[in-house]
């Protein structure tokens, strides 16, 4: 100890020379008996009495008198004797009655009356000034009885002498005086809240005391009862009050950093001179009265509530919003409730917006829905420290509902799986967007997400096959690499039965360069000779879109080529059937022109029934369209745009006469001998068809028929797992499961139950018509 620790360590090389001395003045001291009275005014005048005046005179930390070590040993020795004499002069018992009056006559009589007389900051630092002098008292008295302690206090179970010191000053001192001194604390934090300068280091040494009165055992039984429970009720009538104070006045920008700054101080409170473990019962506090009961009327706000700062896109204030609010536990779900209403309403004006031009371009629509997409997506974010809402599922959920909701809304008689369809046929094909490859990869990816929202993901299939076919077939694919990367993303989204026949149609293409090579080599092989060079793609029927037959006679020098391939394949194949599509077939046809007296050629890209109508002329000048019609046995709305396309394009390789783009079956035509380009090599535009209402309705028709062949595989696939199944839990399992690929109508699911009950696959339970069984 500070009294008389240099004086020992002084001493301590001399230790063992006066061994013998120490020795024999213990043994004299042995023979004399101590007597009660005698030994505990020595102890109390040279011991309990001296402390307490050194320690009251002590002034800033530096003591006037100190007890030497000779007295420390003369007042320890006595103790020991005491303690040792043999009954009945062993004052063990009384020796501790003592002691632990003492004590209570020291708090009783000098320390409680000291802190009773002073008040407010002055009592708390005369509170901690006579807890730091009892420690120290009781720490010096300890080592005094320390062989009370092992012995006596051990055998009898009985409390520590450091243990009783601590209690005593919890029972006469500290509950008499708790109340005042904790009403002294919380208005030194009511005024650090006001901004005022507190001493900091008072609170924490109050707090302390607080904390030390829980006893050896570390217990916070006293600190949370006699001082965090008021704490907490105090600091929630302050925030309470502030906090309606700033909803009243302030916008909700403000607000919330108002907020935030209050809650980082707190923090701070607790690491300045609160008990850690009241962090989070105090934050939570303040969490309820700032952002849990005010949410409402906060998000709500009219001129800066959340709906405000979605339309203001305020980043910075969204983002402080979701850090403040996911605090709490109902926190967030207000707020993307908002979020999901706000993006709805974004979209549905969108949709409102385009359905007013819904006969004109839709292309900017479908860019419009990615670009708020884009937005949002964004301001969502996509995982911790990135969005304003650092990727929470809340508001995931939130963007798909409200993205469901606008993008399953048709434009006009377009439906939006139909434009994102057309959007992908433009951004894929050559004569379309012009993107570098990551640019194209990345808004792919965006059409897909889109994609994702659809209910009708088939009738986005049957649009995108149909377009597919047109790239592949017609060789308009702006690349492959493209191609087959938009097939993989929807193979990911939307599993490999989505995507088989679309993965067909490109594998065809690659087995048809093959077939090709093998014709070629066939040709050289038979040493066959042909007027035309042909190449022929071979499709599989099940993967490609169904396409009209047609009787189209073909001219001799086509006729020839389609004879010697179909000899060909008939080799190599004896279980396929060729059928010839020539609406898809395309021709370069070598035109002979006598512009000015002056023999010109022209090497003329067309279609294969372009072709044939340029070769009818080969045996004539001149023809009527009933002749062209008769002799290519072509349908005439067909035939039409076709002569039209060669007539009054940009290229006009024949005349007709009447001049016109109506077309009547007297009409002339003759071939323009005339014809002149700077260009030798032409590609002859056909006249686009526009993609008809009827068109549109057939794609949809066949929908609707892959729809009832999926539903009713789905249903035997259930039954045939489940063997018996009531009503309501078939139509449910059977919704789930096409759900990936289109919304059921449980009216249809019905109807294709009763199909199959009819075609004998399921049966009714006798006793129970909602049971359905299966039948084997």
């Amino acid at each position: 100890f500070f009294f008389f620790a240099q004086e020992r360590q002084r001493q301590r090389p001399g230790r063992q020379r006066r061994a013998g001395a120490a020795s024999q003045a213990l043994h004299i001291m042995n023979a004399q008996v101590i007597q009660l009275e005698d030994g505990w005014n020595k102890l109390k005048t040279g011991g309990v009495l001296k402390i307490e005046e050194i320690l009251e005179d002590a002034s800033g930390g530096v003591y006037k008198h100190r007890i030497s070590t000779d007295e420390y040993s003369q007042l320890y020795t006595t103790v020991y004797t005491m303690c040792t004499q043999k009954p009945p002069n062993n004052w063990s018992e009384p020796l501790y009655n003592n002691y632990c009056e003492a004590v209570i006559d020291y708090l009783t009589a000098r320390i409680l009356p000291r802190i009773k007389e002073k008040h407010d900051e002055a009592m708390l630092r005369e509170l901690v000034r006579r807890w730091e002098n009892h420690k120290t008292i009781i720490r010096f008295l300890s080592h005094v009885f320390k062989y009370l302690d092992r012995f006596y206090v051990k055998r009898l179970s009985l409390p520590e002498l450091a243990e009783v010191g601590s209690q005593k000053f919890l029972e006469i001192v500290f509950n008499a005086v708790k109340r005042e001194v904790r009403t002294a604390i919380l208005e030194l934090v009511r005024r650090e809240r006001e901004c005022e300068q507190v001493d900091k280091q008072l609170i924490k040494s109050v707090i302390d005391i607080f904390v030390e009165m829980g006893g050896s055992r570390a217990s916070l039984e006293t600190y949370a009862t006699d001082f965090e429970e008021m704490l907490l009720s105090t600091t929630a009538d302050y925030y309470s009050r502030e906090s309606a104070k700033w909803a009243g006045n302030d916008s909700f920008p403000e607000y919330m950093r108002k907020a935030e700054d209050r809650l980082k101080q707190e923090q701070d409170r607790v690491a300045n001179y609160l008990h850690s473990s009241t962090e989070e019962k105090l934050l939570k506090v303040c969490e309820e009265q700032l952002l849990q009961n005010p949410e409402q009327q906060l998000l709500e706000k009219e001129h800066s509530g959340c709906e405000k700062l979605l339309l203001d896109n305020k980043t910075e204030d969204l983002s402080r919003m979701f850090r403040l609010f996911s605090r709490i536990p109902t926190g967030l779900p207000p707020i993307a409730n908002i979020v999901r209403k706000h993006i709805t309403d974004v979209g549905l004006a969108l949709v409102k917006k385009q359905s007013v031009n819904a006969e004109g371009d839709l292309m900017p629509y479908v860019q419009e829905l990615l670009d708020i997409h884009d937005k949002y997506t964004e301001l969502v974010g996509s995982g911790p420290e990135k969005g304003c809402f650092q990727g929470h599922n809340i508001f995931h959920k939130a963007m798909k509902e409200a993205f469901e909701v606008f993008v399953n809304k048709d434009i006009g008689k377009s439906a939006t799986a139909e434009l994102l369809s057309n959007f992908c046929d433009n951004l894929l094909k050559k004569s379309g967007e012009r993107l570098s490859d990551e640019a194209l990869e990345d808004k792919l990816e965006k059409v897909v997400r889109l994609f994702g929202y659809l209910s009708d993901k088939d009738i986005f299939a049957e649009f995108y096959k149909k377009q597919l076919a047109k790239r592949l077939l017609l060789a308009r694919s702006s690349s492959d690499d493209a191609e087959r990367s938009m097939i993989a993303k929807l193979k990911l989204r939307c599993g490999a039965q989505f995507t088989s026949k679309l993965e067909g149609m490109v594998t065809d293409m690659n087995l048809s360069q093959d077939i090709q090579s093998a014709f070629a080599e066939h040709v050289k092989d038979k040493e066959l000779e042909l007027d035309t060079d042909l190449t022929v793609q071979v499709l599989t029927t099940g993967f490609w879109p169904t396409y009209k037959s047609d009787e189209l006679n073909l001219p001799k020098e086509m006729l020839q080529c389609i004879e010697t391939f179909k000899a060909f394949y008939d080799l190599r194949t004896s279980h396929r059937r060729l059928r010839w599509v020539h609406s898809l077939g395309s021709a370069t046809v070598v035109g002979k022109f006598t512009p000015s007296g002056k023999s010109k050629e022209h090497d003329l890209l067309v279609s294969t029934y372009q072709a044939c109508i340029l070769l009818l002329f080969n045996e004539a000048d001149s023809m009527t369209f009933s002749d062209i019609q008769g002799h290519l046995n072509l349908p005439a709305e067909e035939l039409k745009r076709y002569v039209l396309s060669l007539c009054v394009g940009k290229y006009k390789i024949l005349t007709k006469d009447p001049a016109g783009k109506e077309v009547a079956p007297t009409d002339k035509i003759t071939y323009n001998a005339a014809f002149s380009d700077r260009a030798r090599r032409i590609k002859v535009p056909m006249i686009a068809a526009k993609i008809t209402q009827e068109e549109k309705d057939a794609t949809r028709a066949t929908v609707d028929e892959d729809r009832k062949h999926a539903i009713e595989a789905a249903i035997v696939r259930i039954m045939k797992t489940r063997k018996s199944l009531d009503h309501q839990k078939l139509v449910l399992e059977a919704s789930t499961q096409l759900m990936r690929h289109f919304k059921p109508d449980p009216k249809q699911i019905k109807k294709r139950i009763e199909d199959l009950i009819h075609r004998e696959y399921l049966e009714r339970d006798p006793s129970n018509p909602n049971l359905y069984k299966y039948l084997a």
